[in-house]
């Protein structure tokens, strides 16, 4: 999910500038100056400057026109990923509550105001998604964001409204302040989070926080599926309880990792 904060901030524009640039190389699984200059907006020789340099520090490659990002990521994906607690301590339950449920659960945690997908396990009904590791998300618009808002001050929530803004992305979004509040203190009383359709039509996810014994946010544990069969299933097997489980066990084996 592309995201993209409200306010410019201090920045410096040349690193904003190679960052671009390698974003769009990501998404574009390799492209030529032409194709990046497209992407980017930015000046042909601008790009081409970014380029030589990347590929100077050996991060992209150059195969004929084509440049690419070089494996040179994978370390700091692994590291990274291997950094975060939350990564070691969700990976068995995520995957025994996939594997009991069929549908797909995911793990997140908070990060800059914005939700970052730390794990994901597959189930037997898991349907194609653009929401993997690694992928940054909205915590307006999604069940994993809204059980981890709840937990939030009121104050660090406005921050971050004000630094994200509440995008739409459905006619089910909430783009209001105070209705985005109203269903925090609904999430807080009911321990769940919903999200129906809220970043994309058809998709349901159901999600509960993970917290220390102070109440600091950790992160969420969600699970999402097709609308209509998740509503189903939820309401005749009562889940919630699976779900609660899952987020914590999650705790204990970050309190003792």
């Amino acid at each position: 999910m592309a995201t993209t904060r409200t306010d410019g901030g201090n920045r410096v524009e040349a690193v904003v500038k190679a960052l671009d640039v390698l974003e769009a190389l990501w998404q574009a699984d390799g492209a030529g100056v032409t194709e990046l200059t497209e992407r980017t907006g930015l000046a042909k020789s601008t790009v081409h400057a970014h380029l030589t340099t990347l590929c100077s520090k050996g991060y992209v490659v150059q195969r004929g026109n084509e440049y690419r990002l070089s494996l040179r990521f994978l370390s700091f994906g692994e590291h990274v990923k291997h950094a975060e607690p939350l990564y070691e301590a969700s990976d068995e339950p995520i995957n025994a509550l996939s594997e009991r449920t069929g549908e797909r659960v995911l793990c997140s945690t908070p990060q800059n105001g914005l939700g970052t997908v730390i794990n994901v396990s597959e189930g037997s009904r898991s349907f194609t998604s653009d929401i993997d590791v690694g992928t940054h998300t909205y915590l307006h618009n999604s069940a994993g964001g809204k059980a981890m808002l709840a937990h939030f001050t009121e104050e660090r929530v406005d921050e971050i409204i004000d630094e994200w803004g509440l995008p739409v992305f459905t006619d089910e979004t909430i783009t209001e302040r105070d209705a985005l509040f109203d269903e925090l203190d609904a999430v807080r009383e009911e321990g769940i989070a919903y999200n129906e359709g809220e970043y994309l039509h058809g998709i349901s996810a159901i999600a509960a926080p993970i917290l220390d014994n102070d109440g600091t946010v950790y992160g969420a544990v969600t699970v999402t599926g097709p609308e209509h069969r998740l509503a189903n299933e939820w309401e005749e097997n009562n889940l919630d309880n699976e779900l609660l489980s899952t987020a914590n066990t999650i705790e204990v084996n970050v309190m003792f990792s």
